[in-house]
């Protein structure tokens, strides 16, 4: 009897030994996966350095707020309607704020896109461009219909230039309603319950998440995924047929590492980014920024930078309970600068010769062209001239010179930095207004702002803005050198003409509705370093009628600058910095010196209207790649008594 009840009892130890052993397991997986998936692992009791060290293979060093920092206090200015700052090491929640809204996520959508594809693609899966996917809004990835590519190359379109028609290609390519599926389950796996996904490439405003789900998303991808971050950290890649750009504002920041931005009207501006910051005395911490409806995403990276630089630091004994530490930080702001920085290049004209040598030379990569001018991205505002439209529609109207890009630079110039372009030029309508108004929609989509014509008159006349540090930045353009049929109607798309009638009425107009004005002229004598009286008069009038800078090119050469005061006005507010002619920023024109060199001006400009001008000379190489930075002096730009 004894032995049966030994029996039984072993038989029992050996049943429910595996439920606990099994329940205890799970329970710590679950730990471990919260602590990874974003959610706040520290608390004002407790430890659970434990849990985290076995998942990460380190003991989490946690974040204290600086106290030896005399702006702690000051809070951190975040335009975004949803924000969050977290470790990707131990899940630790830094900053936030609305972190479980739901909001429209626009091209982050694509990381999850990626995130299927890879899980489920084979080494030889080959999809074919449909009719259909090409038909969807936007043209980045340059696709054509019927064209074969693998999957796993239709990756670097979908992450570098964010191409919506290779989001659909992959979806169709897998069953698109199954594909959306895998989608939304492996949100779910992810344990990202507030994420939902109606169509592969954001477009749909359905396609909702919080940062504190997108957080948990980029922690996985950084964990599990590494390959597919290191994509959107590539400056481009190409294939036999197809040369991609990376179009992130943050390519060129220290320390980024990967991360995907987005833009839709329902969404605004989206972005996940992740950087690798040296927020201890040694090493650095994995961070990821996760910003939801953002009316700008470059200043609120930018500002959560400096923030947590100045700060937030690693290791030592915490001065105070994490609770404490949110309540500080989590209701933001850092000053802004009392001045915004711009830099302006001449012509950009990537046709004929530039063209052949970017096939020569570079395997068919636009964005080599700028690798060395990474200087452009620590820039507020980029500007420069597009010289001819960038565009596979339209007909040649036979000029003596006609110009019309590879659609593939607009995103090459996105990448590089380039935030503005003027569209009025005498070569904008060498492909007529097809390719024009073709080029406006892929400047729009690449988020490239333009400026000096539309697709009507008003849009035309309207300055196109840009607000930094508090300040509104208005640009216009007028061509001086027609051509005048190319000018813009009430439902015409065209361009500006500075032999306008109207010409300074437009310009005071617009000065009204902006701190600042930049007003671009296409005019004066090619090849000739002196401006003329034309020049003179247009760009005096330009300032007499609101424009705080003029910039002039067409020349091909650089032509000589001036310092202009308002005839009305005596105050030193009211000068003014007019640059003739910047001369070339890329051209083909090799068989004089002066026509492979620009000048790349560099202005910064003050609240109060005071500026510095910083005037370097940029030097083409024989690849008509900007190669070489000449120095310039800075001048300063202020009234004499």
């Amino acid at each position: 009897m004894l032995k049966k009840i030994k029996s039984k009892i072993k038989l029992g130890l050996w049943i429910v030994f595996p439920i606990i052993l099994g329940v205890s397991l799970a329970s710590f997986t679950l730990l471990v996966f919260k602590n990874f998936n974003g959610e706040k692992t520290i608390q004002p009791e407790g430890n659970v350095a434990a849990v985290a060290q076995a998942a990460v293979e380190e003991k989490p060093k946690y974040f204290y707020l600086n106290k030896t920092s005399e702006k702690h206090s000051e809070e951190l200015k975040v335009g975004a309607l949803a924000y969050l700052v977290g470790d990707l090491n131990t899940g630790e929640v830094i900053l936030a704020k609305n972190q479980n809204q739901k909001l429209p996520i626009a091209s982050i959508s694509k990381l999850m896109t990626a995130l299927v594809t890879n899980e489920i693609m084979t080494s030889d899966d080959i999809a074919q461009v449909s009719k259909k996917a090409l038909h969807t809004e936007g043209t980045n990835g340059e696709l054509r219909l019927g064209e074969k590519i693998k999957t796993s190359e239709l990756l670097y379109p979908l992450l570098l230039e964010s191409s919506n028609d290779a989001a659909e290609v992959l979806a169709e390519h897998f069953g698109r309603d199954s594909f959306i599926r895998k989608m939304n389950q492996e949100a779910q796996n992810l344990k990202m319950s507030d994420t939902k996904y109606e169509d592969p490439s954001g477009l749909s405003p359905n396609n909702q998440s919080t940062v504190s789900d997108i957080f948990k998303l980029a922690g996985y991808l950084n964990r599990e995924k590494g390959e597919l971050l290191s994509i959107t950290n590539k400056r481009s890649f190409s294939n036999k047929k197809h040369s991609w750009s990376n179009i992130s504002q943050f390519l060129h920041k220290d320390g980024y590492f990967g991360g995907k931005s987005g833009y839709t009207d329902p969404a605004r501006e989206t972005v996940v980014s992740l950087f690798s910051l040296p927020l201890a005395k040694s090493g650095t911490r994995p961070i990821a920024i996760a910003l939801l409806h953002s009316p700008n995403r470059s200043k609120d990276i930018s500002n959560i930078l400096n923030y947590l630089e100045k700060n937030i630091y690693y290791g030592g004994e915490a001065d105070a309970s994490t609770d404490w530490i949110q309540q500080k930080i989590g209701a933001p702001n850092i000053k802004d600068p009392d001045f915004v920085t711009l830099t302006f290049g001449g012509d950009l004209m990537l046709d004929r010769g530039v063209r052949a040598s970017v096939i020569k030379n570079f395997n068919n990569d636009y964005s080599a062209l700028f690798e060395k001018l990474a200087m452009l991205k620590k820039s507020d505002i980029v500007f420069g001239n597009l010289e001819g439209t960038a565009s596979d529609q339209g007909r040649d109207i036979h000029n003596l010179y006609s110009f019309r890009m590879d659609p593939a630079v607009v995103p090459a110039m996105r990448g590089a930095g380039i935030s503005i372009l003027s569209v009025a030029n005498n070569h904008i309508g060498d492909w007529g207004r097809t390719a024009y108004v073709d080029t406006l929609a892929r400047l729009k989509e690449n988020e490239i702002l333009y400026t000096g014509g539309g697709n009507n008159k008003k849009e035309a006349e309207t300055p196109t803005i840009i607000e930094k540090h508090g300040m509104k930045i208005g640009f216009l353009g007028f061509s001086d050198v027609g051509p005048s049929s190319m000018e813009a109607g009430v439902d015409k798309a065209g361009q500006l003409l500075a032999n306008d009638p109207r010409f300074g009425e437009i310009i005071q107009n617009a000065s009204k509705q902006v701190d600042h004005l930049v007003v671009s002229l296409h005019f004066g004598d090619e090849y000739k370093n002196k401006h003329n009286a034309r020049q003179e008069y247009l760009a005096h009038k330009a300032v007499d009628n609101g424009a705080k800078i003029v910039i002039g090119h067409h020349p091909h050469v650089i032509e000589d600058t001036e310092i202009y005061s308002r005839k009305d006005c005596t105050h030193s507010s009211c000068m003014s910095f007019i640059a003739y002619s910047l001369g070339n920023f890329i051209f083909d024109q090799s068989w004089s010196k002066p026509t492979m060199q620009g000048m790349l001006l560099q202005i910064k400009l003050s609240k109060d209207g005071s500026m510095t001008a910083k005037k370097d000379t940029v030097q083409l190489n024989s690849a008509f790649q900007p190669d070489q930075i000449i120095k310039d002096k800075e001048e300063k730009v202020k009234f004499q008594e």
